[in-house]
């Protein structure tokens, strides 16, 4: 046991190595070191990798996850910190060879796992989903896996790197070490194509504020209302815009009923403006409902067109398991099961199409590729102000930010509270918005309608990729276990 224990701490370096990588701290670089240490941890005893891996992912997770404690909590944030561990660690259960090849494949596993179950997943923690450094391109090829598996190529040079020092093989560490730079910098030249041409769209997002932080900020729903509707009609940018977003939540009143209904349709006719706006609504048959509805100046709301979200958030905006969760903690019980749409909608304008992709939708690979096949432009509409002011939304807006490469899509994200900004094709941010200040950012897009090689990948790059890896690794380990039965 006591030789055990320098794995176990370096293990935990090696998940809060991974944590660093991503925003608010954006050390890109500790996310290939942080796999190279697991590396060398997990190839020193391969029988048992997966206590080692599940030791780096509950640290990486109980770290990068604290947000979702603030309001609820540290118990459920343990849970899900616990659970993705486990899901993370369970395909090192059956990595035997030691491979290298073995082990990028089951890491690819464990981040597919995590993307996709329980109850759809909680893909947060991907390292795809860093958001920042040289090896953000490839994105545009493969989607978050490629930029995984490029991460983890240059893990492999510093373990070699680290390996070679070790053994006091100086001019081997010295090749590695050239490798690791050389690779770095090749890494940065991984083009994509990025155009702005044709006729272009100006949008204003509207980041309205709320009157308090917390689960009960919603405690004042018109007066967020309100908010939004106040910056709309005072910043002097609107009247030149060609359309108007408002974020995820704007409208907690039911905007199809009165009064927030005749608020809303009044002040696109003042503005003379379309507005694209975010609201919860209930009507009879269907619950409650996370809705994004358009509202034109003249025709007010479109009823036929609301889109509603379709990936609602586990544990957020339902409870899988709603008895024990209620037992755990008081706050499940003002969680109200919402219902979940099933169909995209699609607002033209100017020639181009506009699609909305509601907070947490924007984790999901498959929902993302279908919606970036049907518009030219995303709005992701957000609300951040149930996580105060932790790393949430700057996470998430790197999360966009990675997506905007992969689909090749300007995105506009707007939060209720912040950050919001416009995210070019290029994965370039602008006009960044602080938290809890209320904003207007306005800005000039161009729509896209090239489809991406990450999105022309059959089954979805994630799919695709992680099981072509799968395959390579299983073969790596039957060719090393039968090389050494000879």
């Amino acid at each position: 046991m006591p030789h055990r224990l320098p794995g176990f701490f370096l293990s935990v370096l090696s998940g809060a190595s991974l944590s660093f990588a991503f925003a608010p701290w954006n050390f890109w670089w500790l996310a290939p070191i942080g796999m190279a240490l697991t590396f060398a941890i997990a190839r020193s005893d391969s029988r048992r990798a997966y206590r080692y891996v599940f030791v780096t992912a509950l640290t990486l997770e109980v770290i990068h996850l604290h947000w979702t404690s603030v309001y609820v909590g540290a118990t459920p944030w343990l849970i899900l910190a616990l659970g993705e561990a486990l899901s993370f660690a369970l395909p090192f259960f059956f990595w035997r060879n030691g491979t290298k090849w073995g082990y990028l494949a089951s890491w690819l596993a464990g981040e597919w796992l995590i993307s996709r179950a329980p109850y759809g997943g909680f893909g947060w923690s991907r390292v795809g989903f860093i958001g920042s450094g040289p090896t953000l391109n490839f994105a545009y090829w493969g989607g978050p896996t490629l930029i995984v598996i490029a991460n983890v190529l240059l893990a492999f040079l510093i373990y070699q790197f680290l390996h070679s020092l070790s053994l006091g093989e100086r001019l081997q560490a010295s090749f590695s070490a050239i490798a690791i730079v050389a690779s770095t910098i090749l890494c940065t030249l991984v083009p994509i194509a990025h155009t702005e041409s044709g006729e272009g769209i100006t949008f204003s997002g509207v980041q309205g504020n709320v009157p308090r932080l917390g689960l009960d900020f919603n405690a004042q729903r018109e007066a967020v209302l309100r908010n939004h509707i106040a910056l709309t009609l005072g910043d002097t940018n609107i009247p030149h815009s060609d359309l108007v977003v408002w974020p995820e939540n704007a409208s907690d009143v039911d905007p199809l009923t009165p009064p927030a209904r005749g608020m809303i349709e009044g002040t696109s006719r003042k503005i003379g403006k379309p507005i694209l706006l975010g609201g919860v609504s209930r009507t009879a048959g269907s619950g409650l409902r996370n809705i994004s509805l358009w509202v034109d100046p003249s025709n007010g709301i479109d009823e036929s067109s609301i889109y509603t979200k379709r990936h609602l958030a586990p544990f957020g905006e339902y409870l899988p398991l709603r008895a024990i969760a209620e037992m755990i903690t008081d706050s499940a019980q003002r969680i109200e099961d919402m219902t979940p749409g099933s169909s995209e909608e699609v607002y033209p304008l100017k020639g181009a199409f506009i699609t909305p992709v509601i907070c947490f939708e924007v984790l999901d690979d498959q929902l993302l590729t279908e919606k970036s096949r049907r518009a030219g432009i995303l709005a992701v509409q957000t609300n951040s102000a149930t996580f105060g002011s932790t790393p949430q939304s700057v996470q998430q807006l790197a999360i966009s930010r990675v997506r905007s490469i992969e689909h090749a899509r300007p995105i506009i994200s707007i939060s209720t509270s912040g950050v919001s900004a416009f995210i070019d094709s290029s994965g370039e941010i602008s006009q960044e918005s602080a938290l809890f200040k209320p904003a207007v950012i306005t800005k000039k897009v161009f729509a896209e309608v090239r489809v991406s090689p990450a999105d022309r990948i059959p089954g979805g790059s994630s799919n695709t990729l992680t099981l072509l890896f799968v395959l390579a690794g299983t073969l790596a380990g039957m060719t090393k276990r039968r090389r050494e039965r000879v």
